[in-house]
C-alpha cells in the first residue's frame, strides 16, 4: 500500500510518497496548485507534476490513498470542484481534500491528535482540530473578512506609518530610512509617485516586512508597535479558534506556521506567548517540526489508520529528506 501527501500552495506544490509502514519513497514539487491564481488547469498540472515526479522516484503508478491539502479550499464548493479535478488525474484510489492551513498544523503538532495553527504568510489563517476530530478556521480571504496579518497587510501598514511620519500625523520612525533605501528613493514624495502610478510591483511591496523586525530590535517605537500588532491579531486567531472547539482551557498547542513566524530573534514569539497566555495560560507554542508536506502525509497516514502510528512517525523521521526538515534552532 501506498500513501500520498500533498501541500499545494500559491507559489509551489509538494508531494512525498511512502510505503504503509512510513518509509519515504518519492518526492516531487511543482508550481502554484492553487486554482484561484492561473485557474484550475493550470493547478492540476503542478499538482500532476509533482505526483509524477514522486512516482517516477517511487518507481509506482498509483497509489492508494491521497491527502491533497490545497490553497484555494475554503468554502464547500471549492472543495466538491477539487475532489473531482484530482480525482480525475487518475493518481489515487481514495482522494481526500482539505485546506493547506491543515498540513501546516499537522507539521506542527505531529503526534497529537488535536492542535492549532496561525499561519502568516503573504496573507493570514487559523485552523484547529479539536479532541473530537472536529475541525474550525477563519475565513482567511483577508482584511474584508476580518483578518489582518501576513506580508500583505504588514507591508501596508509599514508604508501607512511612514507617510504618517512624513506629512506630521504619525511618529517619525526609522522606518522611513530603511523604507527609501529598500526603494533606492531619496523622497518619499518620489516613491509616493511612483506608488500612485503603479510602477513599483506588489510583490516587490511584500518583501518590507524583514526590515519591520530589524528596525524593532534597534529599539524603533514605531516598529515595536507593530510587531505588537501582529502578536495580538495571531493570539486572537489562536483563541477564536480554541473557543469554537472547547479547547479554552486546554494545554493545546499553537502552532506558527509562515514567513513571518521564521523571522529570527525572539521578540515576536515573546509577545505571541505574553497575549496567547492572557487568554489560555496553558497553550504552548510550538514551531513546524517539518514542512507542511510532511504534515500532508501524516494526516493521509491518520485518515488510513484511524490514530497516530509511533512506529510510522518513526520511520517518517529516519526517511524524510533533510530539507524538508526545518532547523528551528537557527529561528530562535
Amino acid at each position: 500500500m501506498y500513501l500520498l501527501g500533498v501541500d499545494a500552495g500559491a507559489t509551489k506544490t509538494h508531494c512525498l510518497v511512502a510505503d504503509e509502514n512510513g518509509k519515504i519513497l518519492g518526492f516531487g514539487s511543482g508550481g502554484t496548485g492553487n486554482y484561484e491564481v492561473f485557474g484550475l488547469d493550470s493547478a492540476m498540472k503542478e499538482i500532476d507534476h509533482s505526483i509524477t515526479e514522486a512516482f517516477n522516484m517511487a518507481g509506482i503508478e498509483r497509489a492508494d490513498i491521497g491527502c491533497f491539502c490545497l490553497a484555494g479550499a475554503d468554502f464547500p464548493e471549492d472543495f466538491t470542484m477539487l475532489e473531482e479535478a484530482v480525482k480525475n488525474l487518475k493518481r489515487v484510489d481514495r482522494v481526500i481534500i482539505k485546506n493547506d492551513s491543515l498540513a501546516a498544523l499537522k507539521a506542527g503538532i505531529v503526534e497529537e491528535s488535536y492542535g492549532i495553527a496561525v499561519i502568516m504568510g503573504t496573507g493570514t489563517n487559523a485552523v484547529g482540530i479539536g479532541k473530537s476530530g472536529e475541525e474550525a478556521r477563519l475565513f482567511g480571504e483577508g482584511f474584508l473578512f476580518g483578518d489582518w496579518g501576513g506580508s500583505g497587510d504588514i507591508s501596508r501598514e509599514i508604508l501607512h506609518r511612514v507617510f504618517r511620519a512624513y506629512d506630521g500625523r504619525g511618529e517619525q520612525t526609522i522606518l522611513t530610512e530603511k523604507v527609501l533605501e529598500f526603494f533606492e528613493e531619496s523622497d518619499l514624495v518620489s516613491l509616493a509617485k511612483r506608488l500612485y502610478y503603479g510602477k513599483i510591483d506588489r510583490s516587490r511591496i511584500l518583501l518590507l516586512t524583514p526590515l519591520l523586525f530589524e528596525c524593532a530590535y534597534m529599539g524603533d517605537r514605531v516598529s515595536v508597535e507593530i510587531v505588537k500588532k501582529i502578536a495580538k491579531e495571531t493570539a486572537l486567531s489562536a483563541w477564536a479558534i480554541m473557543k469554537r472547539l472547547s479547547l479554552q482551557k486546554e494545554p493545546v498547542k499553537v502552532v506558527l506556521g509562515g514567513s513571518i513566524f521564521k523571522a529570527k530573534g525572539p521578540l515576536l514569539i515573546d509577545f505571541i506567548k505574553a497575549e496567547l497566555h492572557s487568554f489560555n495560560p496553558s497553550a504552548e507554542i510550538v514551531l513546524p517540526r517539518y514542512e507542511p508536506v510532511v504534515g500532508a502525509l501524516l494526516l493521509a497516514f491518520d485518515y488510513h489508520f484511524g490514530r497516530f502510528i509511533p512506529e510510522v512517525y518513526s520511520q517518517i523521521e529516519s526517511t524524510a529528506f533533510e530539507y524538508l526538515k526545518i532547523n528551528m534552532e537557527e529561528r530562535l
